[in-house]
Parts: C-alpha cells; sequence; structure tokens
C-alpha cells in the first residue's frame, strides 16, 4: 500500500493507536456513525449541512473530528460537524469515497467553534508516514477557505455525486 494519504479509510475497529489518538484529542470516546446524506447536502460542507437539517427537522449540532486511518501506519482527524437528534448522531454530509460509515470524536472542548479547531491534526507511526503528515500540514497552509455562500455554491450535492460527478474537498492556492 502507497503511503500517500489518498488511501485513508474509517479505522475498522478501535485499535490502540485509534483510541491513544483519540484520547490525545479528547475526554469522549470515539463513536462509529452512519452517513445518510439528502440529495441537496454539499461535500466538504458539513457545518453548513447540519444547520439546514436544523432548521428543518430541529436537533443539535456535534463538534468533533471525523477520523481517518491507514492501520498502523498513519492516523488523521479531520474537524467535522454531525447532527444530534432524538440522541443519535447522523452524519449527513457524504464522503467522497462513498463510505457509509464514519469513526466520530466528539470534542469536549465546548468553548471552541467549529472555525476555531484545527482543520486536521495528523500523526504517522512510521518515519515515512510523518514525513507525510507534515507534507500534508504543509500543503494544507494554501488551503483556499470560501465563504459559507460560496462553497455552498460551489461544492456537489450528493444528488451530483450520485450521478458521477467529482471534485476534490479543497483548494489549494496553486490550484485556483
Amino acid at each position: 500500500m502507497q503511503l500517500d494519504g489518498k488511501n485513508l479509510t474509517t479505522p475498522e475497529s478501535i485499535d490502540q493507536k485509534v483510541a491513544s489518538f483519540c484520547r490525545s484529542l479528547s475526554r469522549v470516546k470515539p463513536l462509529y456513525v452512519e452517513v445518510r446524506p439528502e440529495p441537496w447536502c454539499r461535500q466538504s460542507c458539513c457545518e453548513m449541512n447540519v444547520d439546514r437539517l436544523i432548521e428543518r427537522d430541529g436537533g443539535g449540532k456535534v463538534i468533533g473530528y471525523k477520523i481517518w486511518y491507514m492501520k498502523g501506519k498513519y492516523i488523521e482527524a479531520e474537524r467535522h460537524v454531525v447532527l444530534k437528534k432524538d440522541g443519535v448522531l447522523i452524519d449527513p454530509t457524504f464522503n467522497t469515497d462513498g463510505e457509509e460509515k464514519i469513526l466520530f470524536l466528539p470534542d469536549t472542548n465546548i468553548s471552541k467553534g467549529y472555525e476555531d479547531r484545527a482543520m486536521k491534526v495528523r500523526k504517522g507511526f512510521t518515519q515515512k508516514a510523518r514525513l507525510l503528515a507534515k507534507r500534508l500540514d504543509d500543503a494544507d497552509k494554501n488551503v483556499i477557505r470560501m465563504s459559507n455562500e460560496k462553497s455552498w455554491e460551489r461544492m456537489l450535492s450528493y444528488e451530483d455525486w450520485l450521478a458521477g460527478k467529482r471534485m476534490p474537498n479543497m483548494w489549494h492556492e496553486s490550484s485556483r
């Protein structure tokens, strides 16, 4: 398996490395959450997807991290928001790889809003993976942050994704 960050996936189980990484970010345990997007939900617009569902159906938002893993080599926490309704967590934001469940780590630091958290937290367990984490962190310094309105307008809907359209999750300064 090539170590390039493109083959990250939801951890199949919460092994010692996953558990330890999650403990470094939050006092609560991670849990698996079902991904159930509406046709209008947008790629990479998790907070807006949840806000619109709350407006329509009620519930609340839970801020935390989606955990991505390359077993035994590399792990990544991506800031994320899910919906909590009737005591159940639901992720309305589809994954570009089609995964239907995520490992979600709620963040217990309620003094921070979604935008106040790091976009990604990475850890490599091998020398090669540590270099990958640094390279990805450096690349993220050039990520373009669009307004919510522009993101909503530009990002694919789940309906478009189901129809076969694809696009990157983020744009870097060099890809403008």
